[in-house]
């Protein structure tokens, strides 16, 4: 280690900690054991002065030692206007290398509150009236809904400029609050970054993510993926939220590595991505990987082009098709995590030689996961139940939230609200969240077994099953899916395909076929948006008696499980009973549009005799 980055580390120890804020043991400029973001960033800023922290194609390099000196200055700037480390910032800069700057910098002065540009002026004023912030960063001469509704409220307005070619040169234009204070470094367990999700009573939750925090799951990901300062992550990622900071950001750079951004992340242009900024893994969701896979299927080089060791999948279940075209398209394991805001990554597959299996979550971080009953007690492998998430990525609760913590934190676990299972070899498997499962007659669907089996059909894109209101069964199962282009199949022969993939009361009574799902901005389905649509019957066009018969009959087969049927036959004789009943009476529904009496199996129970009597 060079006597620069010693001396740089020391200095920066002296004059910038107290003696209670002080790290622990420096050995050779690299600190033992950082206990804060700016406590790791400065060991690699120490050691590594020259190294590439932050790469695009629109901007010049970011150094460490350039990242550091953007960091110091920062917290110079609100040190001296009086902010605290305990002050909280909101950051709302559109540009998302600006702004995951901005939000590093904040971080390690105080905590950052990241704001997604996207959000409308009612989001903006719910967010910051319920977290009430210090003060709000925006760029200087841009007009901004931020802005807007932080001046009608009176927030402090800090301004933020870059002076450097591209992106670089950070400065705040901060207005003085109180008088100046010492440069001291954030406490441990002190909030990095404040996150808002959506919240079911329409107010944002507000997750307070700790240094501590940080700091953990960046270890889990170095371990999992034996990250390096060799490494390069591309960030695809809105920065503004959990899986960017937690995964495609803050760990790479605790880890010695470097961050890429793409001139524009919805627009997939491999040349650009891998060729030209050159990472060894990216981290994105279903969507995003399709959009790549098509891109890379469409080249011939797409497998020499990169250097790419693993990709990374998260936000949503990963269709087992999407998954191993990718990998064959890319050459590179495609490796499915888990997580949440609350707690970040808890559990991923591994880049080979480690553990991996395909259609799981991979195994999680030892003793931070248990999957209990509605007792509270711990399920026998295999299983399904609720999963809880302990441990020191846990964030210690929702801020202004007393009685939402009391029902989500229990005994220090966090429930996460999903249903999951562990096999004998220890992967987890997601089975959809508690809220969403599907209550059909007392008979529990999870929708993610709907999506998977709806994506096998080599025609659909993306599918999500959610459940829709029914008069009899309490709630009934809907599934819209969006189809590949030129694609022909018709939503019954998708009920056909699924016919011999899911039990009969799983089959979605309604398939829609759709431009797009509605999702969130990590990617996650939004099925209560579907579940609100209307839901109004398409009128059926009239239909002959035999059709009526060949289609009856091919339901009969399916629901009554075999092919030795006639229209003749009569229905509880060859196995029906009131249940099965009922889906034939859904069933005749869905074909003709209509409503009959729902006593009409049970006055005529042939084929034959059914459709002599709807005829009439």
């Amino acid at each position: 280690m060079s006597n620069r980055g010693e001396s740089s580390i020391d200095s920066a120890a002296e004059g910038v900690l107290n003696r209670s804020d002080r790290p622990p043991t420096d050995i050779g400029g690299l600190l033992k054991e950082p206990r804060t973001i700016g406590e790791a960033i400065r060991a690699r800023a120490g050691a590594r002065p020259e190294e590439m922290a932050i790469v695009g194609s629109n901007f010049s390099p970011i150094s460490y030692r350039m990242l550091q000196d953007e960091i110091d200055d920062a917290r110079a700037s609100l040190r001296q206007a009086g902010f605290d480390r305990d002050a909280r910032v909101a950051v709302a800069i559109p540009n998302s290398v600006q702004a995951a700057l901005t939000i590093v910098a904040i971080s390690c002065s105080a905590a950052a509150v990241p704001l997604d540009p996207k959000l409308t002026g009612v989001e903006v004023e719910r967010c910051l009236l319920a977290l009430r912030p210090n003060a709000v960063v925006v760029l200087r001469g841009v007009t901004s809904v931020a802005r807007r509704v932080a001046e009608q409220h009176g927030f402090p307005i800090i301004e933020a400029i870059f002076t450097k070619e591209g992106m670089s040169g950070l400065q705040l234009t901060v207005q003085k609050i109180g008088s100046a204070l010492p440069p001291n470094e954030p406490l441990p367990d002190a909030p990095a970054f404040i996150l808002h999700t959506s919240g079911t009573t329409g107010e944002p939750n507000l997750v307070p993510f700790s240094h501590r925090n940080v700091l953990a799951v960046t270890e889990r990901l170095k371990t999992w993926f034996d990250l390096t300062p060799q490494d390069r992550c591309l960030t695809v990622s809105p920065v503004y939220y959990s899986h960017a900071l937690t995964t495609t950001i803050l760990p790479p750079l605790l880890t010695g590595g470097s961050v890429a951004f793409p001139v524009n992340a919805t627009n997939v242009d491999l040349s650009e991505w891998f060729c030209d900024l050159r990472p060894t893994w990216y981290s994105a969701g279903p969507t995003l990987h399709l959009a790549v896979l098509e891109k890379a299927e469409a080249r011939a080089d797409a497998r020499t082009m990169h250097l790419l060791r693993f990709i990374s999948s998260a936000g949503a279940p990963l269709a087992r098709d999407t998954h191993e075209r990718l990998q064959a398209a890319l050459g590179a394991p495609v490796l499915e995590h888990y997580g949440s805001s609350e707690t970040a990554q808890i559990a991923s597959n591994r880049p080979p030689p480690g553990p991996f299996k395909p259609g799981t979550c991979g195994i999680p971080w030892p003793d931070i996961l248990k999957i209990v009953g509605d007792d509270g007690r711990p399920v026998l492998q295999g299983q399904r139940g609720k999963i809880m998430v302990g441990g020191p990525s846990v964030t210690t609760g929702y801020l202004n939230a007393p009685d939402l913590n009391r029902s989500a934190f229990i005994d220090g676990w966090f429930q996460t609200g999903d249903i999951g299972s562990l096999d004998k070899e220890g992967f987890l498997t997601l089975h959809g969240r508690e809220k969403e499962l599907i209550n059909r007659g007392s008979e529990k669907i999870s929708p993610i077994e709907i999506d998977l089996a709806l994506m096998r059909h080599p025609d659909v894109a993306q599918a999500a099953a959610y459940a829709v209101p029914h008069p009899r069964l309490g709630e009934d199962v809907a599934a819209a899916v969006v189809l590949h282009p030129n694609a022909g199949i018709t939503p019954l022969e998708l009920r056909d395909f699924l016919g011999a993939q899911l039990a009969v009361f799983k089959v979605p009574r309604r398939i829609v076929i759709v431009d797009q799902i509605p999702k969130g901005i990590t990617g996650k389905v939004q099925r209560n948006r579907l579940a609100e649509g209307p839901h109004k019957k398409t009128e059926q066009p009239a239909m002959s008696e035999e059709k009526f018969q060949a289609d009856l009959l091919q339901i009969w087969k399916r629901i009554l499980k075999t092919e030795n049927i006639s229209i003749d036959d009569d229905f509880f004789e060859k196995g029906g009973d009131s249940l099965l009943a009922m889906d034939v009476y859904l069933e005749i529904q869905r074909l003709t549009g209509k409503t009959p009496p729902e006593t009409i199996l049970f006055e005529a129970s042939t084929i034959r005799g059914l459709a002599k009597k709807f005829a009439r």
